[in-house]
């Protein structure tokens, strides 16, 4: 058996950390994650590299990073229970209910419309939704083998479809890039990223992810921490991999295609670019890529879900029921569900991103005030920013307009530190304390 030691002596499996990470990676790479980069690339032109670095930061680094700030902490409830009681069902039910509506019907609309009627016009869309719900069924319902079916089975054979794909599109360039036609590829990029919601699925998905370590003996700290790390590698060379092959493909054709043109629309034309040879393999990379998220996310939503119940709603039927409900949200197809996503993770991304910072730097955060203060304040300025109607309001607008770095896509930094900083004296004020690794018997 191939092993690396860890610092605690142990040791961790390097088929156990290639199985895992590979199942990380497929969980993270859904259907966002096919039809940005190739829209980033068509934007960006002959600014790739700049897009390219924005949306590794965005797309991979950040997602890969909250879930180990996350495991640091010991789970998303030791993290939010700085904020309050109540935080960690209210955040982690609103994320759940994302999955549901958003990002599960988008992985569905996206394989049926791409992998599946790329190649068979004539399959029913209806029919098609039906077909990929029942195999996601098959992959969920056993709850304890989920991360193995896909790990073993569904991911090597989708990355290496990609890959081959990808190879082929880097050495046999589709075109010639044009200039950019967007100001800043990089913050265009980078704000696209947050199009992926991959920040989102670290928090809906890490109690899963940690458990699937710990399943495979890792259950002390040194040693979970060394296989997440490990796994969160295979993860981040993957994506970036393949992010980079899809986005340099799209800026290759950026010369012969509208910016209007759909991004389920402009991935099918690439491919039929690349040849007529690969229109098969990536209908089943872009099923497999789809599937594997579906079957992730929909195994987290009836897990939290069943919890949430103290187990008297059983996590099979959250399966049926996240299923259902999903499919009928896909019937609205790609371009449908992508209409209302923006708004909607320009409100989530930056509350957890201020949790996944506040995380980072936990051991030096001197009161849970900081915690609080940070925390509100941001989801204010969210809500300013994006919700419909709200955003749309003159006061509204007026405050995103003077707020710092607004313009960039980062004006959540600033209520951030005024948050913080107003909290922590405020909580020093109240003799406040936070609640630390050496005092977890203060989090219910």
């Amino acid at each position: 058996m191939i092993e690396t030691k860890t610092l605690a002596g142990r040791t961790v499996r390097l088929r156990d950390v290639f199985i895992l990470g590979f199942a990380f990676f497929a969980t993270y790479f859904g259907a966002g994650n096919l039809i940005f980069p190739p829209q980033l690339g068509l934007s960006s032109g002959t600014a790739f590299l700049p897009a390219l670095l924005g949306l590794s930061l965005s797309g991979i680094l950040l997602p890969v990073f909250a879930l180990l700030v996350i495991n640091r902490c010991g789970d998303v409830r030791r993290l939010t229970a700085h904020v309050g009681k109540h935080t960690y069902h209210i955040l982690l039910t609103l994320l759940m209910i994302i999955c549901t509506f958003v990002s599960i019907p988008r992985t569905c609309a996206t394989a049926v419309q791409l992998g599946v009627q790329g190649n068979f016009p004539d399959l029913p869309f209806t029919a098609g939704v039906l077909i990929y719900f029942a195999v996601a069924y098959f992959f969920t319902f056993d709850e304890g083998s989920v991360f193995d079916k896909m790990g073993k089975y569904l991911t090597p054979i989708l990355a290496l479809i990609l890959i081959v794909v990808g190879a082929a599109g880097i050495f046999f360039p589709l075109g010639t890039p044009a200039d950019p036609v967007v100001e800043n590829a990089f913050v265009n990029a980078f704000l696209g990223g947050y199009n992926t919601g991959d920040v989102l699925v670290s928090f809906i998905m890490a109690s899963l992810f940690i458990g699937a370590v710990e399943a495979k003996g890792y259950t002390t700290r040194k040693s979970r921490n060394e296989a997440m790390v490990l796994c969160g590698l295979i993860t981040v060379i993957l994506l970036l991999v393949i992010y980079g092959s899809l986005l340099y493909m799209g800026a290759c054709v950026s010369g012969d295609y509208e910016q209007s043109l759909g991004r389920a629309a402009l991935l099918v034309a690439i491919i039929q670019r690349v040849g007529g040879w690969v229109m098969i393999p990536m209908g089943i990379a872009v099923v497999l890529a789809c599937l594997t998220t579906a079957v992730g996310q929909i195994a987290a939503v009836a897990n939290f879900f069943s919890a949430l119940s103290a187990g008297r709603v059983s996590y099979r039927f959250f399966v049926i029921v996240t299923a259902a409900v999903s499919a009928a949200t896909a019937l609205l197809g790609v371009d449908g569900i992508v209409t209302y996503i923006g708004w909607i993770y320009s409100i989530s991304y930056p509350p957890v991103l201020a949790l996944m910072v506040l995380g980072t730097f936990a051991k030096v955060i001197p009161n849970d005030g900081a915690y609080r203060g940070a925390t509100y304040l941001v989801v204010i300025y969210a809500l300013l920013e994006a919700l419909p109607g709200l955003s749309g309001m003159a006061a509204a607008k007026a405050i995103v307009a003077v707020t710092p770095l607004s313009s960039y896509g980062f004006g959540w930094i600033t209520p951030f530190l005024i948050g913080f900083g107003g909290g922590a004296v405020w909580g020093h004020v109240r003799r406040e304390t936070a609640i630390g690794p050496g005092n977890e018997k203060a989090i219910s």
